[in-house]
């Protein structure tokens, strides 16, 4: 299982699966920590709520596990099964506070993480441009079709054509068949 005590001991593998070094996490987790309060103290006090402050079951990860979490996961782009078994977590669990850790790292700024704002309908770049900036994106398929040598007598092209309608795959005819048959 990740821990943050595992990786603080080891600051390149840390760096290989978050992206930053030790102390931009340090940084970024301070600036997370008092963000992430505000925000659970709002999705804990919504009106629609059904439970009270305190009921559900509460988090696996610490705070600072949540943000490595979510952080390994914006790097590697690992499944949600490999991510929540590196952590010790369910998969839906790790799914929702992915999810929950995105909308507070969203609020701390553009500037800390460098996102790009997604462009809005209709806004987004045209497919000529992008294939013009990036020629290695488009690849060419060949999916035409090749003629096929189909068999000259009749009896076998109607059993062919027979299994395509039916969705069975054509099964050859062999001398053990042919016994068998007689045999009956």
């Amino acid at each position: 299982m990740i821990t943050y005590q595992k990786l603080e001991k080891n600051p390149s593998v840390f760096k290989s699966l978050t992206g930053i070094t030790l102390t931009e996490f340090d940084e970024l987790s301070q600036k997370f920590v008092s963000k992430w309060e505000q925000a659970e103290q709002k999705r804990l006090t919504r009106p629609q709520r059904r439970r009270a402050i305190g009921a559900g079951r509460p988090y696996t990860l610490a705070v600072s596990e949540l943000l490595l979490l979510t952080l390994v996961w914006l790097r590697l782009y690992l499944s949600l099964e490999a991510l929540s078994f590196l952590f010790g977590i369910d998969k839906a669990t790790a799914s929702r506070n992915t999810r929950r850790v995105l909308l507070v790292l969203r609020q701390l700024g553009d500037e800390t993480l460098g996102w790009p704002e997604p462009p809005k309908r209709g806004q987004g770049q045209k497919l000529e441009k992008v294939l013009h900036d990036y020629p290695d994106l488009l690849a060419i398929i060949d999916a035409t079709e090749q003629p096929i040598e189909r068999p000259s007598d009749n009896a076998t092209q109607k059993r062919i054509i027979l299994a395509k309608r039916s969705g069975m795959r054509a099964k050859p005819k062999s001398s053990s068949m042919k016994t068998e048959k007689s045999a009956r």
